[in-house]
């Protein structure tokens, strides 16, 4: 009587098997990797137009600008209401000031879809010398008027020194800035030198609570520029700021400024 042998799979076969598999499977998950990245994308994008909405909300309400707040402070204004200066001027969004729904880290800080803090810089201008913040202080930008205010923070396209020039540039996309309010994107802190100086140059913010200290930037030029993925050239933050005459169009409406 004849027998059929019953052979099994070789290891070669098996390995080519598994290699055919991988290779549908990664198909898959490429796109779905993108659409997740797509959805925080947008997800970020939407919160910081609300934060921008809050920040306009309390500036009609109180005639000024809310101070960044820092790790362990509870997402609180600092301090909550200043008679002259920030405590910082350059931090995270104020979520706690601002009433901002949202997840936050141990530190109290409103995070992105990413995880990291949302950043917020306001510009320290004090025309008049008197020791008090334009438009922090409180009713400071009354007194200054919005003739002479002049806000300093500035947005460019590229790291460039004629990004800190007095003069017309085409590298600056918005001059006079009254604040800026990012998020620092998939990669945070990557390998480039305009994501760098976004947050980055000045060093570090300790954590409260254990989590790894905050880079954080140290003058008043900030970069917005369009996803790049060239090495050493990566940039994927979410850059939005505050112009000087939206501001004082809604507070000459809501009376707070004459």
């Amino acid at each position: 009587m004849n027998r059929q042998c019953q052979h099994g799979f070789t290891l070669i076969e098996m390995a080519i098997v598994f290699l055919i598999i991988g290779a549908l499977l990664s198909y898959t998950f490429m796109p779905l990797r993108a659409q997740l990245e797509t959805a925080n994308i947008k997800e970020a994008r939407g919160k910081l137009a609300e934060i921008e909405d809050a920040i306009y909300g309390f500036a009609i309400a109180n005639g000024r600008l809310p101070c960044p707040t820092l790790p362990g402070q509870g997402g609180q204004s600092l301090p909550l209401d200043p008679a002259t200066v920030c405590n910082s001027y350059i931090g995270f969004v104020p979520s706690g000031t601002l009433g901002l729904k949202g997840e936050t880290n141990c530190d109290g800080l409103l995070v992105d879809p990413w995880g990291r803090p949302y950043r917020y810089s306001v510009t320290d201008s004090d025309f008049d010398a008197d020791g008090s913040d334009d438009f922090v202080a409180i009713n400071e930008l009354r007194n200054v008027g919005i003739a002479d205010a002049a806000p300093d923070l500035q947005v460019c396209r590229n790291l460039d020194a004629a990004c800190n020039s007095t003069t017309a540039q085409p590298n600056i996309i918005a001059r006079e800035v009254v604040a800026v309010i990012f998020s620092m994107g998939t990669k945070g802190r990557a390998n480039s030198a305009t994501e760098n100086e976004n947050a980055g140059e000045g060093g570090t913010l300790p954590s409260t609570c254990g989590l790894s200290a905050y880079p954080i930037g140290n003058d008043r030029y900030y970069y917005a520029s369009k996803r790049r993925e060239i090495a050493g050239q990566e940039f994927d933050d979410q850059l939005i700021w505050i112009s000087p005459h939206i501001l004082y169009g809604k507070l000459l409406q809501a009376g707070q400024i004459p």
